[in-house]
């Protein structure tokens, strides 16, 4: 997505007046990671929109009684009231929900994502999928007639209470979407969270450090309730995770720390365990509580998650499939 963007803002006469302002917050990411002695990050657009939205705060940013004055430069490029910073916040914003939107030939894009189902119904036993994309992949490959509880009732309104109501509800899956979703609205007055039929260009997604720990729901609920199941499962599958978010990292590694539990790692690049336990702030005593797969996500859910592969990977004494 990013090179997409730094084409836009080269030929695209609604983005090339953001050109600047781009280059000045990329360079500045890029020489604060150089600082901490990183220099082969790539920048992603949820970082961008971050850092955008931290800059938008101004004077109710918390740092910015320690901060001497803007730089003259950011003062420049923002404009009056930092009015070009909001502007190229909502166009990135935009962007990334035409992005993650199902556009054309949505079944067959989405195919390989009915082996969550499949995998669930073979198993019988429910499923928590916590997922910190946008799109609706797992939505729209859910079978007919299958229950996937999202938390939204008839009305299209969310609430809790429907990951409890298991008297009425009995999904197969439960969907967490820990930053939100392109078909969510949030009602600016109540505060109410509704879901859509299609993607909305203000959907209610939270970046950079929006995404830590949110004061309502269901950000709040959906963090408590990762914590609280990575604490009482057996075994935790991390499909193409960066492992960058250190909030997410910390909940990981505190499930790992509590019990002999299993991390399969599914990811596309070659095995990097150690700096996995780094980032999870676990020892090489951890090292064999993560098992690694150098499969792409597609790779992994069409051949690799089926009971009879999973389940070996369960202790010997939490024969969970039966």
């Amino acid at each position: 997505m990013m090179d997409e963007i730094e084409g836009l803002i080269k030929t695209n006469s609604e983005w090339i007046p953001f050109c600047n302002l781009y280059y000045y917050v990329k360079s500045a990411i890029l020489y604060a990671d150089g600082i901490q002695g990183i220099f082969d990050n790539n920048i992603n657009i949820e970082r961008l929109v971050g850092v955008l939205r931290d800059l938008k705060k101004k004077e109710r940013n918390p740092i910015y009684p320690f901060i001497g004055s803007w730089n003259e430069k950011l003062i420049e490029l923002a404009g009056e009231g930092f009015l070009n910073i909001d502007k190229f916040d909502k166009l990135l914003s935009k962007k990334i929900v035409d992005f993650v939107t199902l556009h054309n030939n949505t079944a067959l894009r989405v195919a390989y994502y009915k082996n969550f189902y499949e995998f669930q119904q073979s198993i019988q036993a429910a499923l928590r999928i916590f997922s910190l994309n946008y799109d609706q992949c797992l939505e729209k490959a859910k079978p007919s007639g299958y229950d996937l509880e999202c938390g939204f009732g008839e009305d299209n309104k969310w609430s809790s209470e429907r990951f409890y109501n298991t008297s009425e509800i009995n999904a197969g899956i439960y969907l967490y979407k820990l930053h939100g979703s392109i078909d969510w609205i949030r009602d600016s007055t109540t505060g109410i969270l509704a879901r859509y039929d299609s993607p909305q260009e203000n959907a209610d997604l939270i970046f950079g450090t929006d995404a830590k720990l949110q004061s309502v729901d269901p950000f709040l609920f959906n963090v408590y309730e990762l914590r609280n199941y990575s604490l009482l499962c057996k075994l935790i599958i991390v499909i193409g995770y960066s492992f960058n978010d250190s909030h997410i990292n910390g909940l990981l590694g505190q499930a790992l720390r509590a019990s002999n539990r299993k991390l399969l790692v599914v990811d596309s690049r070659l095995d990097y365990t150690e700096s996995i336990l780094e980032k999870l702030s676990l020892d090489t005593g951890h090292q064999n509580q993560v098992i690694y797969r150098n499969l792409t996500a597609k790779q992994f859910l069409e051949s690799e998650l089926i009971k009879e592969k999973i389940e070996p990977l369960i202790p010997e004494d939490d024969a969970i499939f039966q």
